[in-house]
């Protein structure tokens, strides 16, 4: 999986592109913990995300839950339709904010 990441305004926006499985979630890792330290509002774009495992699932679901308890936010943006069944049948989109898009994501607020 390859992770890249941009400021922007408030946002720090993550934007992933392959495979969201027991690999890619070390790379994600990777990136994010340069991050996390100095940041609270994160977009996790993953249109580009085309197979999510219980790797990448409970991936997400840690840094929602150690950003939040710092006050901070996690957005999910561009979920293909595959990916976001995952989301549904876990029933994760009810505790994630889900956007079409990353600009979607950070006009909400």
């Amino acid at each position: 999986m390859v992770v890249t990441h941009h400021q922007d305004g408030d946002f720090t926006v993550f934007s992933l592109v392959g495979r969201f499985d027991a690999f890619g979630v070390r790379e994600f890792k990777n990136v994010v913990s340069q991050v996390t330290v100095t940041k609270k509002r994160f977009i996790i774009e993953m249109a580009g995300v085309n197979f999510i495992d219980s790797s990448g699932l409970g991936t997400l679901v840690g840094i929602l839950r150690t950003v939040e308890k710092e006050g901070g936010q996690v957005r999910i943006a561009g979920l293909i339709p595959e990916v976001l069944v995952i989301f549904e049948l876990t029933r994760l989109h009810r505790i994630f904010d889900i956007y079409e898009t990353a600009a979607a994501a950070m006009a909400a607020g």
